[in-house]
């Protein structure tokens, strides 16, 4: 499998950023960029997105593509931080591979999928089988609050055009049938991994539920809500933050 990837720094600690559905590895950038100093930063792109190829997946497979990068790299000890999708595939990776795993950042993302996400999946399935333009129109308002939607519409018009030269339906479409399938919250209880969760307090995707499901099935775990903030949570403010939490954490 081709994948593309990108490692950072040299730090005594590394870091896998795992992104979410539609995204790429520059979704973390905006972190990797300021982490590269201290830490070692891997990030890649699932398959179907950003550069990587495409061939249909589970999340099972998902898994073993990034047990097979970490094995090409070298790196026996790893902490993920995952986005969404990205949180699916960390969480899953430390059950089945807990040797290689160390603490876990969970990102606006869930164990299982209830009828109010179940719904929007169904919305954006809609909308990718029409083109790639409705996927974005329909997901970037359960993205970011309006108000950021509003002040930024002319760069996010420009994002949309760029995104839509490189993006892979079919791929974005297997992720959300995969999302829709998941169900991995009886397994929670095997992982000994401190874990962060962080989460939107105006999040209309994953709703406070699905976040207290994974934070009551996860032992060692603890759970910090941004207000004013839907599923993207590097948005103004938080960033800085998130990366203070980060530092703090790993």
């Amino acid at each position: 499998m081709k994948m593309n990837y990108a490692v950072e720094g040299n730090g005594e600690k590394t870091i896998v950023f795992i992104h979410g559905l539609s995204d790429s590895l520059e979704y973390w950038r905006v972190l990797s960029s300021r982490l590269r100093d201290d830490y070692r930063i891997v990030s890649y792109d699932i398959r179907g997105h950003g550069k990587s190829l495409y061939e249909p997946f589970t999340i099972d497979l998902l898994v073993d593509d990034l047990y097979n990068l970490l094995l090409k790299l070298c790196i026996e000890k790893t902490s993920l931080i995952g986005f969404s999708m990205g949180g699916n595939i960390a969480l899953s990776f430390a059950m089945k591979y807990p040797d290689i795993s160390d603490r876990l950042v969970i990102m606006s993302s869930f164990s299982e999928c209830d009828e109010n996400l179940k719904s929007k999946f169904m919305e954006l399935k809609t909308a990718v089988n029409n083109s790639f333009e409705d996927f974005y129109d329909t997901i970037i308002h359960y993205v970011i609050m309006d108000d950021v939607f509003n002040r930024n519409r002319e760069v996010l018009e420009i994002v949309k055009r760029e995104s839509a030269k490189r993006a892979n339906l079919e791929a974005i479409a297997n992720g959300i049938d995969m999302g829709m399938d998941l169900n991995i919250t009886g397994q929670l209880g095997k992982l000994d991994n401190p874990t962060l969760i962080l989460a939107g307090r105006e999040d209309d995707l994953i709703s406070q539920n699905l976040t207290d499901i994974m934070k009551d099935n996860i032992k060692n775990s603890s759970i910090i809500v941004f207000d004013d903030t839907k599923h993207n949570l590097l948005v103004g403010e938080n960033v800085s933050e998130i990366l203070r939490l980060i530092r703090e954490f790993i």
